[in-house]
């Protein structure tokens, strides 16, 4: 066993080369709270797939310390943030535990240890992310 960033990215590797995981992320966050589906109303999901895929994999390298993965989370966050897509804090839980269920779809690895260290990494990313929701 590895350390857990090098855990976590052996299973997002295991869950990328799966073409149903991204379609399921998104059936379940959607599905997740009412008001979430209406945001991504005229959203081209082909690209926000690839979004995601980009987002996911910064959230990683931020997490290892590199600071092209920080500077990332940074525009994340002011992208997100109250005065552009105002995407509220209180609507990342709902992102992590869609994408942690996708995840114990598509990793046949998947073990509750491994997805402690997957709700840690994504937790740390978004409270990052989130830092920047008011900042103007």
């Amino acid at each position: 066993m590895g350390t857990p960033v090098e855990n976590v990215e052996k299973s997002y590797g295991r869950c990328s080369v799966n073409p149903q995981f991204l379609d399921r992320f998104y059936e379940i966050f959607l599905a997740s709270n009412s008001s979430i589906a209406p945001m991504f109303k005229t959203t081209n999901m082909a690209q926000q797939k690839a979004l995601l895929r980009q987002g996911i994999t910064m959230v990683l390298m931020h997490n290892k310390g590199n600071s092209f993965g920080t500077r990332a989370l940074d525009r994340i966050g002011e992208s997100h943030n109250k005065k552009k897509l105002n995407i509220n804090p209180s609507m990342y839980p709902f992102w992590i535990n869609s994408l942690v269920s996708a995840l114990k779809e598509c990793d046949p690895e998947m073990t509750p240890a491994l997805e402690s260290e997957w709700r840690k990494i994504l937790e740390a990313g978004t409270a990052y992310i989130a830092g920047k929701w008011d900042k103007v």
